[in-house]
């Protein structure tokens, strides 16, 4: 196919310069004509030859009126692959181009679809028994529940047989605690919590209560009752709060304040609890409060023994 190519350009290039030796022989004729257009007859042969065209002189030339252009041959064979050049060395490494900034962030893609619920996992081994821990300390004792019902009666049982006669002991009496007294006079308001002192004394079995300190000293273990009651007028602008005290622990307490509504107000609240040899329960007044009392006594304060304690 190139060697088509190369002899088609080179019949071009002869067309060319065939087209040029004729516009130049024409040129050459016209230069050599009389000015006055008209031709003189020759005087003689050598004459005739010396005016001759430069046509004809260019067609008698050596140089011939190129002939047609002949057909292109045929290509030649495809030569044979020429040998492959050795491998060039490879170039040095290029330096580590900069880092691009980073691109924006795409647009959110939509939630896909909820699985399907996972198979329940087997049932794992049971952990070691954990240390167990301190007791924690003892909590405030609630209030004395509503008595219940009364059970039905059971049948009688068997008489069992009468045993021997024992021996005869010295006769064993209970103890005996039990107290009631009242306040006769006013107290408050209080800037501070004070201890109630009741003045009055109805009863005190087994001096467990002092009219100096208004405080009872249990002198036997044992599980003991005990009660307070309190009151404010209409005319006084200040509460009254008083609590029972077991040492420096808060037992049940009662709250009146009616100020805004001038009316009387009284409560009272009882409690059941252990005691120990030693222990000091007395009624507290809050900071802030009074307790009404006066001849008619509104302010009481009982307690007493239950059992002794083994």
């Amino acid at each position: 196919m190139i060697m088509v190519n190369l002899k088609f350009i080179l019949l071009q290039f002869c067309i060319i310069v065939t087209l040029y030796q004729l516009a130049t022989c024409l040129a050459e004729e016209q230069s050599v004509l009389p000015q006055t257009g008209t031709l003189q007859p020759p005087e003689s042969q050598s004459d005739t030859e010396a005016i001759q065209s430069p046509r004809q002189q260019c067609t008698n030339s050596i140089h011939g009126v190129p002939g047609i252009p002949g057909i292109p041959g045929s290509p030649g064979p495809v030569g044979a692959p020429g040998l492959k050049g050795n491998d060039g060395q490879v170039g040095p490494m290029g330096f580590k181009g900069d880092i691009g900034p980073p691109g924006e962030n795409g647009e959110k893609g939509s939630p896909g679809s909820k699985g399907d619920k996972g198979d329940y996992g087997a049932n794992g081994q049971m952990g070691q028994k954990g240390v167990q821990g301190k007791p924690g300390p003892k909590g405030v004792q609630g209030d004395l529940g509503p008595t219940g019902p009364k059970g039905q009666q059971g049948p009688p049982g068997q008489q069992g047989q009468k045993g021997d006669k024992g021996q005869g002991g010295e006769i064993q009496h209970p103890s005996r605690v039990a107290f009631s007294v009242v306040r006769t006079s006013f107290l408050g308001p209080v800037s501070s919590d004070n201890t109630v002192i009741y003045n009055k004394v109805y009863s005190n079995v087994g001096n467990g209560y002092s009219s100096s300190t208004g405080k009872f000293t249990s002198s036997v273990n044992g599980v003991y009752f005990f009660m307070i009651s309190g009151m404010r007028t209409r005319s006084d602008s200040h509460r009254m709060y008083i609590c029972l005290m077991k040492n420096n622990e808060k037992l049940p307490c009662v709250y009146v304040n009616t100020s805004g509504l001038q009316q009387y107000g009284a409560a009272s609240t009882s409690v059941i609890i252990d005691l120990e040899e030693g222990d000091e329960v007395w009624v507290r007044l809050s900071s802030g409060s009074v307790l009404y009392s006066s001849s008619e006594e509104y302010a009481s304060f009982t307690g007493h023994l239950l059992h002794e304690n083994s």
